[in-house]
């Protein structure tokens, strides 16, 4: 599983309706959404009619009436636009999603469930068969660097089910822990025996501060956006440079099985691509994003095989 967050496109949404998207300013939205929030949210009798007409499962994913009546009104600014012919924009800084069971993203749900699974089945449980602590060198980074990554998608699937505030926040901070890790993993096994492993320790720790700094400014101090993305562009592409470059000296070397690791890094490359696409969902359910986490599914297959290739090579010759 290599980078998966360089660039991330979320909006900090609130409980609040902010009109600051095209379908938010639309004439037809606002005025639905007004209606409808006078009519079931504003009086205890609609309110109540609303609770009695709620799905169970809207209820428990915590839709409320406002939601309700915005995620109604989305759909009729919708179908009223394609009616005129007119292109379909974005609502609230996303794109229309037709919900599933009360899952606000299905497709990018979804796929973060798969992305855990893989990392699980092709990183947890491949550790656990083919290492043993104490024995293989850097077994608790690589154990410790996949659970992180398990708790990523962890994160991932339940933002995508349900936007709130509380799971956008904790996923932005769990998806720059995973670029983080990484790049920490990657100075520590630079330097691993070698005259400048004390060098990378120290770079390791400054590394892992400079993220609880990070994290702890986004949660309790504020939540900008620019400042995150930078951070995480700067990292990930520190990163990627840094296997990239330690991949082909090793390749060199005689060390050919980092090839694995190598051609992760480069196709993570390559699929951020779809991240930069931006399009109206496929069916109202296949979006860039959603695009994005499928095809990072396999990576970790690739990428715990180098893993387990490396500690062994690292066992074998243990001086």
């Amino acid at each position: 599983m290599m980078i998966y967050y360089y660039v991330l496109f979320m909006i900090f949404s609130t409980n609040l309706i902010v009109f600051a998207s095209p379908g938010d300013n639309h004439y037809l939205y606002r005025a639905c959404l007004n209606h409808c929030q006078q009519m079931n949210c504003s009086t205890p009798l609609g309110f109540q009619e609303f609770q009695a007409k709620q799905p169970f499962s809207n209820s428990i994913l915590r839709w409320s009436c406002s939601d309700e009546c915005a995620y109604e009104c989305m759909w009729k600014t919708v179908d009223h636009m394609q009616e005129k012919g007119q292109p379909v924009v974005q609502f609230h800084g996303k794109w229309p999603f037709a919900r599933f069971l009360g899952i606000q993203e299905p497709a990018s749900t979804f796929f973060s469930i798969l992305n855990l699974l893989s990392n699980y089945l092709f990183g947890y449980k491949v550790l656990r068969r083919n290492l043993r602590f104490g024995i293989h060198p850097l077994y608790s980074m690589w154990m410790i660097f996949c659970l992180i990554s398990m708790n990523a998608w962890i994160w991932s699937t339940i933002f995508h089910t349900r936007d709130k505030p509380l799971t956008e926040t904790f996923d932005y901070i769990a998806a720059i822990s995973l670029v983080f890790a990484q790049f920490i993993c990657c100075i520590i096994r630079v330097g691993y025996r070698t005259q400048f492993m004390h060098l990378a320790q120290l770079a390791s720790l400054f590394v892992f501060g400079f993220f609880l700094y990070h994290a702890y400014y986004l949660l309790f101090i504020h939540m900008d956006f620019g400042y995150n993305m930078t951070v995480n562009i700067v990292v990930g592409l520190l990163n990627v440079i840094c296997w990239l470059v330690w991949g082909a000296y090793s390749y060199i070397s005689g060390k050919t099985y980092v090839w694995r690791c190598m051609l992760s890094v480069l196709l993570t490359m390559i699929f951020v691509a779809f991240e930069l696409a931006d399009f109206p969902p496929i069916a109202w359910t296949i979006d860039a994003h959603s695009i994005w986490h499928f095809s990072t599914i396999f990576l970790p297959i690739l990428w715990y095989h180098f893993v387990v290739d490396d500690s062994r090579y690292l066992l074998l010759h243990t001086r």
